[in-house]
């Protein structure tokens, strides 16, 4: 799988490192997961939509520094690109949590569309939307990506540390992208408690604080990365 490219790798309130989330691009395919604010801004100016004719998008959850950036971003595929993105969700009740979110900011049902994730294919790589928690009144998701090399997972946000050690120690997965935090606020991975998993597996973003950020640097730890396309090893 190739790695992921991150617009942002910042917490809600980190502005230096901007607003976490991230794309995929296999030729003519474009996938998204979340959405921050200036997304299509910064994917216009990297020319991320060129020669591209199918774009996905992968919504982990609904706070809104995950999807304050959505709704800009399908006006954008259909009045500029002439493309109507495809929503990837979980469940019947997601689906409708996403479509209300889209009403309430003026985005029509036409301009857009559902996939279930089991329906989600490009080449040989799959996605699974799996349920996570992070605050009990969300529906909230990782992301566990297959391909003939292994499996890749997104933590999306999440405090659920048990789950990132069993990754860590299933050999079929080869890289985890994980948040971390210096608080868990009861919401978050706290970094005190993934600094000793293994580094080979751990790729981290969603830093609250830059000093979290030179921290995990100095620790050895690899950082996700804003650009960039090169395949995991």
């Amino acid at each position: 799988m190739k790695k992921l490219n991150f617009i942002g790798i910042g917490g809600a309130t980190n502005i230096e490192l901007g607003g976490n989330c991230c794309y995929l691009k296999d030729n003519d395919n474009l996938l998204f997961i979340d959405m921050c604010e200036s997304a299509t801004e910064r994917l216009e100016k990297e020319e991320v939509f060129k020669d591209v004719k199918n774009i996905y998008i992968a919504i982990t959850h609904t706070h809104f520094d995950h999807v304050a950036g959505l709704g800009v971003f399908i006006w954008y595929c259909n009045f500029y690109l002439n493309i109507s993105p495809k929503i990837i969700y979980s469940n019947f009740k997601y689906k409708c949590h996403l479509k209300k979110l889209l009403k309430l900011t003026g985005v029509d049902k036409k301009y857009v569309e559902f996939i279930k994730d089991s329906s989600f294919k490009i080449d040989d790589l799959t996605l699974n939307m799996h349920p996570t928690t992070h605050t009990p009144k969300l529906q909230c998701f990782g992301i566990m990506f297959e391909d003939k090399n292994g499996k890749y997972y997104y933590t999306g946000d999440t405090n659920d540390i048990n789950y990132i050690k069993a990754l860590c120690e299933d050999e079929t997965v080869k890289t985890i992208y994980t948040e971390v935090a210096t608080e868990t606020y009861d919401v978050h991975i706290k970094y005190d408690d993934i600094v000793n998993l293994d580094k080979e597996k751990l790729v981290l973003m969603h830093f609250d604080t830059m000093e979290l950020y030179s921290k995990a640097q100095k620790d050895g730890f690899e950082i996700a990365c804003r650009k960039g396309c090169d395949i995991h090893e």
